[in-house]
């Protein structure tokens, strides 16, 4: 081999060594910086997968009115309902009308034969003593009657009530006259008023009565059963999602964005839930924004992003 040779020979070797070494040399050891990203501030409540700049929208705290209800059903009645009795004793002479049928005051509704030893007497004839319709017969031609006995049942227009008790806690926070809204029980919104609240309660129970009155229409019927929230209670204050809040090591955080765009984990005080609604009782303020979407890898300053 001549020395030309040789040389080139010891140089590809000796190429061949450097980059062989260069592989096999291990990678550098990450930065503090880089060694600390990623980790949750001791007692914040945070993911362990975190990155920067991942964060969901935002949005601004303000004032807000919340009420809180009770749940009190019943089922509707007609708002005028009268019963005709039988007035004598003796035979039903006649039936004037039929279940269904509407009628006006005054209308006949049955004749009785009143037959007694003493002789016989003119029928006696009992008429409507409101407008409606005829919602039960209770007597047939020839019957045999008596005094004091149902024989046919008058429901009036003008609407339906419905009746139904509350506790002496939350009676007197509910005014005569107000506005209530009731569902039935397909969904059908009905909207009436508080007409009537009793001045004491029933003494067995310590419950008071209440009667609400609902106009006549297509968005109820008589007795079908209504479910209705009355508020009882005006709460004013900044309200979250209750999600958004969470609890970890005995106290309740709330992602907040400060001023500067970044990321902090406010301590808060909860108080009442209204719905899907929480009240903040401290910790924020109105006009401060909050993370309305966290993604579960929100960190303790950590930038925002802007958004």
């Amino acid at each position: 081999m001549t020395r030309t040779h040789f040389a080139a020979a010891l140089a590809v070797a000796l190429g061949f060594s450097i980059v062989s070494c260069a592989r096999q040399s291990p990678a550098p050891a990450p930065s503090d910086r880089q060694a600390s990203a990623g980790v949750a501030v001791e007692g914040v409540p945070a993911s362990l997968d975190a990155r920067r700049g991942q964060s969901g929208p935002v949005t601004e705290a303000r004032l807000s009115v919340e009420l809180r209800t009770i749940s009190v059903g019943g089922r509707l009645q007609p708002r005028n309902r009268v019963a005709h009795e039988v007035i004598a004793d003796g035979y039903i002479l006649s039936v004037d009308v039929r279940e269904g049928q509407r009628v006006s005051r005054g209308q006949k509704l049955f004749a009785i034969d009143k037959d007694e030893l003493t002789g016989r007497y003119r029928p006696v004839v009992v008429s409507s003593r409101i407008d409606g319709t005829v919602s039960a017969v209770g007597v047939r031609e020839k019957d045999e009657v008596k005094a004091g006995q149902s024989a046919v049942t008058v429901v009036g227009a003008g609407g339906y009530t419905l009746e139904a008790t509350v506790s002496d806690k939350d009676a007197f926070k509910l005014a005569v006259g107000q506005a209530v809204e009731g569902r039935t029980t397909d969904g059908r919104k009905v909207t009436g008023r508080l007409s009537y609240r009793s001045l004491e309660p029933d003494y067995q129970t310590g419950l008071f009565s209440l009667v609400l009155d609902f106009p006549e229409g297509r968005e109820a019927h008589v007795g079908e059963y209504l479910l209705l929230e009355l508020p009882v209670d005006r709460t004013e204050g900044v309200f979250v999602p209750h999600e958004l809040v969470i609890r970890r090591y005995g106290s309740y955080y709330l992602w907040l964005v400060n001023v500067e765009n970044l990321l902090e984990a406010r301590e808060v005080s909860p108080g009442p839930v209204f719905g899907e609604r929480v009240l903040i009782a401290r910790g924020l303020a109105p006009g401060e924004r909050y993370l309305t979407e966290p993604t579960g890898r929100e960190r303790e300053g950590q930038s925002h992003g802007g958004r």
